[in-house]
C-alpha cells in the first residue's frame, strides 16, 4: 500500500515537471514561429521536405544572399527547435557538424563583412538627459530609469515597484538572458523622478514601472509588451531603448569606469561583449585625441 502511495506522488511530481518543461517549449515555439514560417516558404519554393538536410540548404542560402551571422544563428536555432519539438525529428551528428561548417563560411573573405554587428549608436549622455527632462512625469521617470540602469526592454517591462529600493537607491532586475536576478544602482535624480511618478499616478508596490496608459493618461497595472515599450521610447525620444543602454555604457567608459564596473551596472556577463559591441560604436573618445 505504501509503495502505491509513493508511486502516486512520483506520478504527480512527474506531471508537474512535464507541464513546466512543456511551458518552456511552448514559449520558444512562439518566439521562433516567424523564422520557421520563413523556412517553410523556402522549402515550398524549392520543392524540399521539412528536414535537417533542408535546413542546411536554407542556411547556405542565408549566407549567399548576404544576411548577417546573427541572422544565421537565429534561423538555425529556430528551425532546429521546430524540427525537434514540433515535427519529432532527430538531428544527427553529421547535421550538427554540417551547420557548424556552414557557419565557418563567414570567415571567408567574401562573407567576412556579414559578421559585422551594427545597431543603435550611443548618444551624448548630456543631450539625452536634456531630452528626458522635457518629458512628462511618467515618461521622465521611465526613460531616466532605463538610461541609468542600462536595462534591456525585456527587463524594463518586468520591473515592479517592489523591486525598487528607493531608500538604498537600487533595483533588483531579472536578467532574462542570464536567467538570474541582478542588483543595479540608481542615482538620486532617478529616485526623485520615480517618487514624483508614484505620487502622480498613485502607484503601489505591485505596480509595474512601465504599466499601461490609455489615451487619457489613465494607468492600468498590467505588463506591456516588448514592442509596445519600444514604441513608447521611440515616440518620446526618437530612438530605440537600446540607444539608452548603449549611451549609459559609453558614458561610464568615458568617465573612466573599467569593464567590470560597467558590467555590474549594465548586467553584461561577458566583458568582451561590452568591449566589442558597445564601446566600439562610440568614436567620441577617439576624436578627443585626433
Amino acid at each position: 500500500m505504501e509503495q502505491k502511495v509513493i508511486n502516486f506522488n512520483q506520478a504527480i511530481k512527474k506531471h508537474e515537471v512535464n507541464e513546466a518543461v512543456q511551458e518552456q517549449i511552448d514559449k520558444k515555439t512562439k518566439m521562433y514561429e516567424s523564422d520557421f514560417k520563413r523556412f517553410q516558404r523556402y522549402a515550398e519554393q524549392e520543392g524540399l521536405e521539412l528536414s535537417f538536410e533542408t535546413l542546411e540548404a536554407y542556411l547556405l542560402h542565408t549566407v549567399k544572399i548576404g544576411l548577417k551571422l546573427n541572422t544565421f544563428n537565429r534561423r538555425s536555432a529556430s528551425v532546429k527547435h521546430f524540427l525537434v519539438n514540433e515535427l519529432g525529428q532527430v538531428e544527427t551528428e553529421d547535421n550538427n557538424k554540417n551547420v557548424a561548417l556552414l557557419r565557418q563560411k563567414y570567415n571567408d573573405i567574401q562573407f567576412a563583412e556579414q559578421k559585422q554587428v551594427s545597431g543603435q549608436v550611443a548618444q551624448p549622455k548630456d543631450e539625452v538627459v536634456a531630452m528626458i527632462d522635457k518629458l512628462d512625469t511618467r515618461g521622465k521617470a521611465i526613460a531616466l530609469f532605463n538610461l541609468i540602469t542600462a536595462c534591456r526592454p525585456s527587463e524594463m517591462i518586468a520591473i515592479q515597484l517592489k523591486h525598487i529600493d528607493l531608500k538604498n537607491r537600487s533595483v533588483n532586475v531579472y536578467l532574462k538572458k542570464q536567467k538570474e536576478w541582478h542588483t543595479k544602482r540608481l542615482t538620486l535624480e532617478v529616485v526623485n523622478a520615480i517618487k514624483d511618478y508614484i505620487n502622480a499616478y498613485g502607484l503601489d508596490s505591485d505596480s509595474y514601472l512601465v504599466g499601461k496608459v490609455d489615451k487619457h493618461n489613465n494607468y492600468t497595472n498590467a505588463q506591456v509588451s516588448d514592442i509596445a515599450y519600444r514604441k513608447s521610447i521611440h515616440k518620446w525620444l526618437g530612438f530605440a531603448p537600446y540607444t539608452l543602454r548603449k549611451t549609459q555604457v559609453s558614458a561610464m567608459h568615458e568617465a573612466g569606469a573599467d569593464l567590470a564596473t560597467i558590467a555590474k551596472q549594465s548586467g553584461h556577463k561577458n566583458l568582451e561583449t561590452i568591449n566589442k559591441h558597445y564601446l566600439s560604436v562610440n568614436d567620441r573618445t577617439i576624436d578627443k585625441y585626433l
